[in-house]
């Protein structure tokens, strides 16, 4: 990064993304989110879903945080990812398109209100959230770079997909 990270600039960094990931979703139409083939057997539901569950876990993982637990354990703490994505296909089985799209928007909100919470210091540097950033993900980092890569850059690992199945249906822009 070129210029230095806020808070400030991280959350309007998290809703930007969130506003063109949000922009891309709303030229699918509803049938065509349930229908397989996004990438893989993956509709855009499945695919929505699937971040919102990543999202999710980010919240839990801070609320646990806040309440000073350094490690929850979740599916999504699972080595494999092929493992993790299973798991999170399986358990959205049952649910409707509407309730995917509901759930993506309150965990969204969720996650903004408690990165709204956290201190600047503790935010950015890579120290202060070391005791809660390493158990989960291994490495000294800053607690910024842990909310974007399952927020905003997983919507950029998922875009392109969508964007290219798009143009398939001869949707694209």
């Amino acid at each position: 990064m070129n210029e230095r990270m806020s808070k400030t600039r991280f959350l309007d960094m998290m809703q930007s993304a969130r506003e063109r990931w949000d922009s891309l979703l709303a030229q699918i139409d509803e049938a065509e989110m349930e229908r397989p083939g996004v990438t893989g057997r993956w509709s855009a539901r499945d695919i929505v879903a699937h971040v919102t569950a990543y999202e999710r876990g980010l919240v839990k993982w801070l609320e646990s945080a806040r309440r000073g637990e350094s490690k929850i354990f979740s599916d999504l703490d699972h080595p494999d990812v092929n493992h993790r994505n299973v798991i999170i296909l399986e358990q959205i089985q049952g649910c409707t398109l509407e309730q995917i799209k509901v759930e993506a928007e309150i965990v969204f909100g969720q996650l903004l209100e408690l990165v709204g919470a956290i201190p600047e210091e503790e935010l950015i540097g890579s120290e202060q959230a070391e005791w809660y950033v390493r158990p989960r993900w291994g490495a000294q980092r800053a607690l910024w770079e842990c909310i974007a890569d399952d927020s905003y850059r997983h919507y950029a690992q998922h875009i392109g997909d969508i964007r290219r199945w798009l143009e398939g249906l001869g949707q694209g822009s």
